[in-house]
């Protein structure tokens, strides 16, 4: 009876030994490769132009191509409508309500067609084994093209921006 007490006490004590092994080789695994990975920007922030203010720039017109600008745009605008993000004011960091953001679509100066940029607030990872980057988007802000009265382009102007979870 002994015996196999004993007999069942090894036994448990093997496959807690074993299993214990692998979540660690795997967590140890896992942590050196997160320690492959070397933060290279903190925070960086930087524009994305996705609508050509200039037809007759091929340059940018090819960089543009396979890009599905209208639907990026509304899918942007959807998220918040259907409360999967929340729209926050570019200069006050204070959220939007669905009621704030149709008042922006009703302005005269405003279009999702106009929304010409897109400012992403990102940190950046460098794996050198790999060499891969890695980027983690914080922020993503809309902008849309001011314009003179004659309709050339201005600039951009900030509509709101989103936090990406």
């Amino acid at each position: 009876m002994m015996f196999r007490f004993m007999n069942f006490v090894s036994t448990l004590f093997f496959v807690i030994a074993i299993m214990s092994s692998c979540d660690t080789s795997h967590s140890r695994a896992r942590l050196n490769a997160d320690m492959q990975k070397t933060m290279v920007a903190d925070t960086i922030v930087y524009s994305v132009t996705i609508k050509n203010p200039d037809a007759g720039d091929e340059w940018t017109e090819k960089c543009l191509s396979k890009l599905d600008r209208e639907r990026l745009v509304n899918e942007v605008f959807e998220s918040v409508y259907e409360y999967r993000a929340k729209a926050y004011n570019y200069n006050s960091d204070e959220v939007m309500s669905a009621r704030d953001l149709k008042k922006l679509e009703k302005s005269d100066e405003f279009s999702r067609d106009r929304v010409g940029r897109l400012q992403f607030k990102e940190s950046w990872f460098f794996d050198a084994t790999s060499q891969s980057f890695t980027k983690k988007i914080h922020a993503v802000l809309v902008a849309y093209e001011a314009l003179t009265d004659e309709g050339d382009l201005r600039g951009y102007k900030a509509a709101f921006y989103i936090k990406i979870k």
